[in-house]
């Protein structure tokens, strides 16, 4: 079993080094390919994109592991096929309410309706690949899913790139969003056809209720984290212009390195947390979470100081203006790891509402705020907006957690941890603002903390 886990792991880290490798690459490549204006057209339709593939496929793919607990090994085919059909038809009704609707939908978008006929298929097919993705990872078949995503990635970088070329300038992103759309139609209609020979099963009333009542409340919650995550970016193109989104999409791919560093912190911490929360470890509760925030303080902290520099290296000169954003997507990424003590906490505690109130309101939030701010201060004002939201979502989490549901003394994490690592942080912004030019300053320094952190983990011998 210990071989099996190892290997499942090594799988999983292996994809995301060789995704996070990929995407690397082909960020500053189409953003040099595409202009602030092209760039910024196509972060705006992956995210309406993303958004109907939350909302329509009813997130069938997130019950595939309960589906597992629910039903035997046997009915796993027939219950994946029937809830596929399930997206299907929910596909389906929403295509001909689209295409019905059309003409407002491209005035409302400020896109073409052949684009809102694309962002259908994009959706349907990102959906399917997604689908395949969790069938694999709840069947444990990490290998297969790490050479789908590999494969997906490469596929969707060649063929982009290859119809870019070949378009004059003023349409190249029509060719990255083709490029896109064809990858993902083509391998996803392949998986989905798959799917439903293997079950042979289009309706089961009992697997559709079972898949509905699970999946509506994950696609709620997944379209206000959407909006949580994306809507500064939609929001900038309708608000302020296509070029604006550019450069800010193009600036939060690089500042997403530190998301990326926070998921696979976050999978090595979490599993820990429940399994010493259950047996009632409190003191390996703690200590973990403390070596966690304070590997991902250090980690926030270099990349502040550092990436000035990185920037201009990884984007074109016309993308530079996203430098000054970065320092705010950090901070977001922060709060968001500050909020997964309190949250995991309410999980434990079986007190998931708490999470979707806790996001839905930070979503709201942040729209509101988006639609102000953008409008007073662009760019700036779009950051400052969803690190507001999260600053609201903390404290919402904090106060149910600390004071509410732990207020017998039985939340393990100290407000002063939290605090001393927001300290630390703000003062890196602080540098990073106050010595734009004195990159001398902030790079020994950045080396000199993260020589620090290094020699804490060699001493406990242990990364959390």
């Amino acid at each position: 079993m210990k071989k099996s886990i190892n290997r499942i792991a090594f799988f999983n880290t292996l994809s995301v080094l060789l995704l996070q490798g990929i995407s690397l690459i082909s960020a500053p490549l189409f953003s040099r390919l595409l202009g602030t204006d092209g760039y910024g057209n196509l972060a705006s339709f992956t995210v309406w994109a993303n958004m109907m593939t939350t909302v329509f496929s009813l997130q069938s793919n997130m019950t595939i592991v309960n589906a597992r607990q629910e039903y035997s090994e046997q009915e796993q085919p027939a219950y994946q096929s029937s809830v596929m059909a399930l997206s299907m038809a929910c596909f389906a009704v929403a295509g001909v309410l689209m295409m019905l609707f059309s003409g407002p939908l491209s005035a409302a978008l400020k896109m073409d309706r052949l684009l809102i006929a694309l962002m259908l298929v994009q959706a349907f097919g990102t959906f399917c690949v997604n689908f395949l993705g969790s069938k694999f990872t709840y069947e444990f078949k990490a290998d297969r899913n790490m050479l789908l995503s590999v494969f997906m990635a490469v596929a969707n970088l060649g063929v982009s790139l290859l119809l870019v070329l070949n378009m004059p300038r003023e349409q190249r992103y029509f060719g990255r969003v083709l490029g896109t759309v064809v990858t993902n139609g083509v391998v996803g209609l392949a998986g989905c056809v798959w799917i439903l020979l293997r079950g042979r099963t289009l309706y089961n009333a009992n697997y559709w209720k079972f898949c509905f009542t699970l999946g509506w409340p994950l696609a709620c919650q997944g379209l206000a984290y959407s909006l949580l995550s994306n809507s500064d970016i939609m929001m900038l193109r309708q608000l302020a212009d296509a070029s604006s989104a550019g450069i800010y999409s193009n600036a939060l791919s690089l500042a997403g390195v530190m998301f990326v560093l926070y998921s696979a912190l976050n999978n090595t911490w979490v599993p820990f947390f429940y399994d010493d929360m259950k047996q009632g470890q409190r003191d390996n509760v703690v200590q973990r979470g403390k070596n966690y925030l304070e590997l991902y303080t250090v980690l926030s902290v270099g990349f502040v100081l550092l990436v000035r520099e990185v920037y201009h290296v990884y984007a074109d000169e016309s993308f530079w203006a996203g430098a000054e954003v970065i320092p705010f997507f950090v901070a977001s990424y922060y709060g968001n790891t500050l909020c997964t003590f309190p949250v995991n906490y309410e999980i434990h505690h079986k007190k998931t509402g708490a999470v979707t109130v806790g996001t839905v309101s930070a979503a709201l939030t942040n729209v509101g705020l988006n639609y102000l701010m953008i409008r007073a201060w662009g760019m700036i004002g779009a950051a400052a907006a969803t690190l507001i939201a999260r600053c609201i979502q903390l404290a919402l989490h904090e106060l149910y957690s600390r004071r509410i549901l732990g207020r017998g003394g039985d939340y393990p994490f100290r407000l002063e941890a939290g605090l001393a690592g927001i300290a630390a942080l703000a003062a890196s912004v602080a540098l990073f603002y106050l010595t734009p030019n004195a990159w001398f300053i902030r790079w020994p320094l950045a080396a000199a903390v993260g020589l620090w952190e290094l020699l804490r983990i060699l001493r406990r011998r242990s990364l959390l």
